[in-house]
């Protein structure tokens, strides 16, 4: 891969100032009067050794409590109990300087500083529209006694669903030039826990794997596994390990270590093994996480990840809009129009952004090769120019039909190509009328990387183009940040059926509990070739989806993706049962309630858009009588359109049966799934008959 430090996005940091350092620890320092910090409330120790062996800070409700110490060699660590039970043992802390000994041990406390978090804040697109950001937060000077005396601040926070931390590296001086060869972060475990790892391997990834029930102790120190993480002790405690505010730095791998434990590991720089990250103090790693749940399901609705993120960046956010979006590419650009032939031409993407425009489906994104052959733009990204699309698409007709339609058009392009042509390619693509842009193959998380795409939204942000990321790292909070960041890859989706089977019932319903939980999900689904196992085969031009269609269906209520693909052909859609549910399904939220579900066996979802509900079911192979509590609706009757696995779905995975009821809040749906099932449930509000004079 080429270095892009040449890449006209990437910027150094400023030098921090020491409000601006504070702000860099806590980016939320100051936002609120609800918030109690520096100046009210701050709480500060005596300069020297603090009295006590532990600093203690609990969550708002006392639910997580977190505890901080040196252990005997000077050295910090950390620990965190829910509701009285230690989840994380003694940790220990400290990171790893090249041409220094390890900042680490042989340290005191120099000062300690408490604060309370309370701000709420609106979320543009996904899974609520309100988030409350609440918490109690312990900022802890260290200092070495060493002659050196160099610094190292941590900051923790304790929310009633998880638990956080971040470094500050001192030095001797602001300002010092610093390079991190490794991070001596661990987590040791109590115990040996149940965890569904995805044990990537390497840090040059397209970060598309399975995550397969192991144990803790079973993960060897080989193995990197790319977060999240997602861990469950027997008593159905759940836990997740994930990062947030990665903006620059590595992106963080774990590896095992010795009895229950795991260690961090950091991707090096590609071009100065075996340094990880570089900067000046005071630098600010990303929040390491810990998310807890007292079911797996709450992990879910959690908003942790973007509570530690920096605030929206963006003063005007309306042209940011969710939808569905036309994905030609998947059926390689199948069309059953008269003279409308099956490849990338202007009359086969006229004939998708038709059917688009005909059934409620926003956006048309248009995939290689629209400036040249698909594979070569892969291969040799650098023999393209991404401001030339090929003549026989006709770009400015077509851009000037989907404007008259009302479909907005994305444009895919490699990483590489608009690294080198972005100053004159994105004003060009907002000229056009582009709404967004597809970038594809990153590949790779390292602080390089990291930095590219940090600039890569701002300049995207600039021309009001939207994004979704395809060979990228899991998602860290940037959408709350940059709310044009509207879905990531990162994810083992549909698109690997026209070469695999790896993507199972059984895997698709563990992805709610282990990659959905870092944020949206760019899977693509909305298959109607359904097939059962045995009639499965990969087909790369015509790609069918192993179990039903309202495991299919189900996906677009139980999967989180603002910007979400409505992945097959419109002749696989027009006249079929059940696309009505896609026409209808809205692709951000309101709010979200997890019903019930069971990592890689079965969930159930609810989410409210407005005053409508919808839900979603789905199961691995085994078949499922699930009772779904309507709790969650709003007074009054609600009109219940359930699309449901037919009686024959075991065997013919295309069936399908609808049929309306009439609901309330205390009622409840029986749903029966058929192996590999699914079903998906549209309640509507009824408005209330005016009682007669």
């Amino acid at each position: 891969m080429a270095n892009p430090r040449g890449s006209p996005w990437r910027r150094s940091l400023p030098l921090l100032s020491p409000l601006t350092f504070l702000s860099a620890l806590c980016p939320r320092l100051s936002l609120t009067r609800r918030m109690i910090g520096i100046g009210a409330g701050v709480v500060l120790a005596a300069a020297g050794a603090i009295a006590g062996p532990e600093l203690r800070i609990t969550s708002p409700s006392g639910a997580v409590s977190v505890a901080v110490r040196l252990d005997r060699t000077g050295a910090p660590e950390w620990s965190v109990a829910f509701r009285g039970s230690i989840l994380l043992a003694w940790s220990p802390l400290g990171v790893e300087l090249q041409g220094s000994p390890p900042l680490r041990g042989a340290m005191a406390i120099e000062r300690s500083i408490r604060r309370q978090v309370d701000e709420s804040y609106e979320l543009v697109t996904g899974k609520t529209r309100l988030a409350r950001n609440r918490c109690r937060e312990l900022r802890v000077q260290f200092q070495e006694r060493a002659p050196s005396a160099r610094r190292l601040e941590l900051c923790f926070r304790a929310y009633d669903d998880g638990a956080a931390f971040r470094y500050v590296i001192g030095g001797t001086m602001d300002g010092e030039a610093i390079a991190i060869v490794r991070e001596l972060t661990e987590f040791r475990f109590p115990a040996d826990i149940q965890a569904w790892a995805f044990q990537v391997n390497t840090f040059r990834s397209s970060f598309e794997g399975l995550y397969l029930p192991t144990t803790v102790d079973a993960i060897p120190d080989t193995a990197l596994v790319h977060p999240p993480l997602t861990l469950q002790r027997a008593d159905g405690v759940a836990l997740a390990l994930t990062e947030a505010d990665l903006t620059d730095y590595a992106g963080m791998y774990l590896a095992g270590r010795p009895g229950a434990a795991l260690g961090v590991a950091l991707p090096p720089l590609p071009d100065a093994q075996p340094v990880c990250v570089r900067g000046r103090t005071p630098f600010p790693s990303p929040w390491r996480i810990l998310m807890i749940g007292a079911r797996a399901g709450d992990l879910i609705t959690s908003t942790i990840i973007e509570n530690l993120s920096s605030p929206c960046a963006l003063e005007d956010v309306s042209w940011i809009r969710p939808g569905k979006v036309m994905f030609p590419w998947w059926p390689k650009f199948l069309a059953d129009a008269p003279g409308v032939p099956s490849r990338l031409d202007f009359a086969n993407q006229k004939y998708y952004i038709d059917f688009a425009a005909d059934h409620g489906i926003r956006y048309l994104e248009m995939e290689p090769p629209w400036y040249g052959d698909e594979a070569d733009c892969i291969r040799h990204p650098e023999r393209y120019d991404i401001t030339r699309p090929v003549p026989e698409l006709r770009l400015p007709d077509l851009f000037a039909h989907a404007r008259d339609r009302g479909v907005g058009i994305f444009l895919w392009g490699h990483w590489k190509t608009l690294d080198r042509q972005a100053d004159s390619a994105l004003p060009l693509f907002t000229q056009w009328g582009a709404v967004g842009l597809k970038i594809d193959f990153m590949d790779r998380d390292d602080q390089d990387m990291i930095r590219w795409y940090e600039g890569m939204l701002r300049a995207t942000a600039k021309h009001r183009l939207m994004v979704y990321l395809h060979g990228a790292s899991k998602p860290t909070g940037s959408r709350r940040t940059w709310p044009h960041l509207m879905t990531v890859e990162g994810v083992l989706g549909n698109e690997q059926n026209k070469v695999a089977g790896h993507v199972t019932p059984e895997h698709t319903v563990t992805l709610p509990f282990t990659r959905m939980l870092a944020g949206p999900m760019d899977f693509t689904p909305g298959g109607f070739r359904n097939v059962t196992v045995a009639e499965f085969r990969p087909n790369h031009d015509r790609p069918m989806v192993q179990g039903t269609r309202c495991h299919q269906l189900a996906m677009y209520v139980v999967y989180e993706s603002p910007l979400v693909m409505v992945a097959d052909a419109p002749s696989a859609y027009r006249g079929q049962p059940g696309f009505s549910f896609i026409e209808d399904v809205p692709a951000s939220w309101d709010t979200s309630v997890v019903v019930d579900g069971r990592i890689a066996d079965y969930i159930v979802i609810a989410r409210r858009s407005g005053a409508d509900w919808y839900v979603g079911a789905m199961t691995d192979w085994t078949p499922r009588e699930l009772r779904v509590p309507l709790r969650f609706l709003g007074p009054g009757k609600f009109l219940a359109r359930l699309y449901e696995d037919g009686p024959d779905a075991d065997r013919v995975a295309t069936d399908l049966r609808e049929r309306s009821i009439a609901v309330a809040r205390g009622d409840t749906l029986t749903l029966r799934l058929a192996p590999g099932g699914g079903a998906a449930v549209r309640l509507v509000s009824v408005p209330a008959t005016p009682s007669p004079r």
